[in-house]
């Protein structure tokens, strides 16, 4: 299945530490994003496809007389998410497909996924589950690099070893209104980190050229609304 690729391909990516990596990478426009979320204290939030863990450590700061639920499918995800954040009565971790979310109906305030959609094999299931889950009002924020309109982040797939969906905005906000959202938009969060002096090429971003145009591009940001 899909998902067993999706599961080992991210256990592996624990193992080598790159948790870590993704949240130096998606850290600015993920605080943009967050900011645009208007937490409330008591707000409980899924991170869906959590990784590590980062981003629900900051939500779950932001919402504490609330509750937030770190999914995702990959367990040696889970379990680092975890060890990082052993304490904290209000956040929680857990392995679970996008596709099947393991929660009652209308139970989240909001959501937040951040660099993850494109990896779920079955994206029309995936919406369906985030709206069942969602409260009436409710909001889910996907936050996306590689789509469509950004040319500077085609590349990636050479180097993923699970099949990812390639899609522009108007493909994601029709899924999203077929999943059942009453309100759906887009924007663009451009990434305001500095580019060191000493730029060292990767097979992301050969040229730092690539790199400058990817940030100005920006990252896809969905909202919707249930």
């Amino acid at each position: 299945m899909k998902e067993d690729l999706v599961r080992r391909e991210f256990n592996r990516w624990a193992d080598e530490g790159r948790g870590r990596g993704m949240e130096q990478g998606h850290r600015e426009i993920t605080r943009l994003t967050i900011e645009l979320m208007a937490v409330r204290p008591e707000d409980h939030i899924l991170d869906l496809g959590c990784g590590s863990g980062w981003a629900s450590r900051i939500l779950s700061d932001l919402a504490p007389k609330g509750i937030t639920v770190g999914a995702d499918l990959s367990d040696h995800m889970i379990r680092e998410a975890a060890g990082e954040y052993p304490n904290a009565k209000n956040t929680f971790f857990v392995v679970a497909d996008a596709a099947g979310i393991p929660c009652r109906d209308a139970f989240f305030d909001s959501l937040l996924s951040v660099e993850s959609i494109y990896y779920y094999p079955d994206l029309d299931r995936t919406f369906g589950e985030v709206c069942r889950v969602l409260r009436p009002g409710g909001a889910a924020h996907f936050l996306i690099n590689y789509f469509k309109e950004n040319p500077y982040s085609h590349v990636w797939s050479k180097y993923l070893n699970i099949p990812v969906h390639l899609l522009d905005a108007d493909d994601y906000t029709g899924m999203l209104r077929r999943a059942g959202f009453s309100e759906v938009s887009h924007r663009r969060i451009s990434d305001p980190t500095p580019i060191p002096d000493d730029f060292k090429p990767s097979r992301w971003h050969p040229t730092r050229e690539d790199l400058e145009g990817f940030q100005a591009e920006g990252a896809l940001l969905l909202i919707a609304t249930k």
